[in-house]
């Protein structure tokens, strides 16, 4: 993909299947991990701006081999990347806490803070997949 000064390319780390069915269908905020009887959904979409070497959370190539090695049916570690344009990255930097988390590396969209702009806008964003 192009830099272009209007977007900003982020990474999403999970398994080869997550990311293509996210690629398809944009995040899921009602998200449960699979066999999680109990387990809460997922509610935001955590990424980081690709290139970001730290991020408190964990670069998204680490997130995806942990993921892969706790799901190793879902096609191994793989890599989401999306082009978001700045008007969606402002609603979450607008946000004093999706601000604070971004500080940190995090850029996680959550209901208040970008989410439904990001899942409007999804079919018309550039994304692809690649696997690690």
């Amino acid at each position: 993909m192009t830099p272009d000064k209007g977007l900003v390319i982020l990474h999403h780390g999970t398994t080869l299947r997550r990311a293509l069915l996210i690629e398809e269908r944009g995040p899921d905020p009602n998200y449960r991990e699979q066999g999680g009887r109990g387990q809460p959904p997922a509610e935001g979409f955590s990424t980081c701006i690709a290139g970001i070497v730290e991020c408190l959370t964990g670069i998204p190539s680490e997130m995806a081999q942990l993921k892969a090695g706790n799901f190793p049916n879902e096609g191994g570690p793989a890599i989401l990347e999306v082009s978001v344009p700045m008007w969606i990255m402002d609603i979450l930097y607008a946000d004093e806490i999706g601000a604070a988390i971004a500080a940190g590396g995090e850029v996680r969209f959550e209901p208040e803070s970008g989410l439904s702009g990001l899942r409007s806008e999804w079919p018309n964003l550039t994304k692809r997949v690649f696997p690690l």
